[in-house]
């Protein structure tokens, strides 16, 4: 099994390791300036002896720890066994240091150092030797000691800054996990719960965007599914009827000429589910385009809804009034079709005994039902959405809607003039 590393760890070694190299490098460095300073000082006081001291070849002197020559051979015999060579560089400490570790003093050192006072070439060495007495014992903790400490305690006190650290960011990063593992379509529709770092706050913000568009998605997508049961059961239900009218007319020999309005009425009916599937498609998607405008005859298209739907009037007693004109409009009819359908399957699905009332004048269309005995349910078939989709294509177009309570019924009326 593959194993996937973690982010956390890494970047917890790689701060570690960046961290601890730093202390390192910044301990070597301090030991490195501290014995540079120390050489420096060695110089610079051997320099001033050799500007202070009037020698001459063969006569060297002797200050405290340091001897003034003019000449290299002049200087202590020990001088120039332990330094291999004659100084070639002037102002240039060369030394040689005995024994001695990081954390206990050198047992000799010799320094030399060559100058100019003048135009006179000078040589000023020095010797310090712990068992002599001529090198004092540093005080308290060695230097090299200290620095060590110090770089343990700087790495110490690192690691722990950046454990409480990573333990502080881990935290909203462990809330931020288990809220989007646990995010669904009511968790969705809440605010965003504040992860302390707005990184992590623009993150969560991104999550929820992104399952939000993957959620109206979905929505729509089962809208359209709700839709289209709801829409397609009409032309379905006029298919089959005609299917099985045309193969009685077949079986007993029926007239060319009625075959073919049964064809004709099938034809239409696939027609009308192509148009429903598309007109379905462009609503759910909202694609902000408007459909394309048709010349529609309000009137006929009533009179053929009314004949398609007249299977819901199968066994009750309801009257089907009818009044339209011939007026032609651009409208865009697929749209039409379904909200007329659906006003029309409400007034003949509620009402078991009365009578339906039916008007259209110009680009205005009511219908009205008077009921003397309602439908044991008033819940519409399939999901229930044929109010709904009349609602949301009405608004769509900004169609002047109206649906009112009469005695008992009641009227709606839709003008379809833009």
């Amino acid at each position: 099994m593959k194993l996937t590393p973690s982010l956390r760890i890494f970047v917890l070694l790689v701060m570690l390791f960046t961290g601890i190299s730093t202390i390192l490098i910044l301990s070597m460095l301090s030991v490195h300036y501290f014995i540079s300073g120390m050489d420096q000082i060695l110089q610079s006081t051997m320099y001033a002896q050799a500007q202070d001291q009037q020698v001459i070849d063969g006569q060297p002197k002797t200050s405290h720890f340091f001897t003034v020559a003019s000449r290299w051979q002049d200087l202590p015999e020990e001088i120039q066994q332990n330094i291999k060579s004659e100084p070639s560089e002037f102002n240039v400490l060369y030394k040689n240091i005995i024994g001695g570790s990081p954390i206990t003093p050198p047992v000799k050192g010799f320094f030399v150092i060559k100058v100019l006072k003048g135009n006179e070439v000078r040589y000023v060495s020095s010797t310090f030797d712990s068992k002599a007495g001529t090198m004092s014992p540093p005080k308290g903790i060695p230097f090299f000691v200290v620095i060590l400490a110090t770089a343990i305690l700087g790495i110490v006190m690192f690691t722990i800054v950046l454990m409480l650290m990573m333990r502080k960011v881990a935290r909203p990063m462990k809330r931020l996990r288990t809220w989007a593992k646990g995010l669904n379509s009511q968790q969705l529709a809440q605010p965003i719960p504040d992860f302390h770092f707005s990184e992590l706050n623009t993150l969560a913000d991104i999550v929820k965007t992104s399952l939000g568009t993957v959620q109206e998605s979905l929505d729509r997508e089962q809208q359209f599914l709700g839709y289209a049961s709801h829409e397609l059961r009409t032309p379905i239900a006029v298919i089959r009827t005609n299917t099985e009218l045309l193969q009685k007319l077949i079986s007993k020999g029926g007239s060319a000429e009625k075959q073919a309005q049964v064809l004709n009425r099938i034809e239409r009916a696939g027609l009308t589910m192509t148009d429903l599937t598309e007109t379905l498609l462009w609503l759910t998607r909202r694609e902000g385009k408007s459909l394309p405008l048709n010349d529609v005859n309000l009137g006929q298209l009533i009179r053929q809804l009314v004949q398609e739907l007249r299977y819901l009037i199968h066994g009750k007693n309801i009257e089907i009034s009818i009044e339209t004109d011939d007026s032609t409009h651009q409208l865009p009819d697929t749209l039409c079709r379904i909200i007329i359908t659906n006003i029309i399957r409400n007034a003949l699905q509620h009402t078991i005994e009365g009578s339906v009332t039916i008007r259209q004048s110009s680009t205005l269309v009511s219908i009205a039902n008077q009921c003397d005995s309602y439908a044991d349910s008033f819940e519409e078939l399939g999901f229930g959405l044929g109010l709904e989709l009349t609602t949301r294509l009405i608004t769509q177009y900004d169609w002047d809607y109206q649906n009112l309570d009469t005695n008992r019924g009641h009227k709606v009326s839709i003008d379809f003039s833009r």
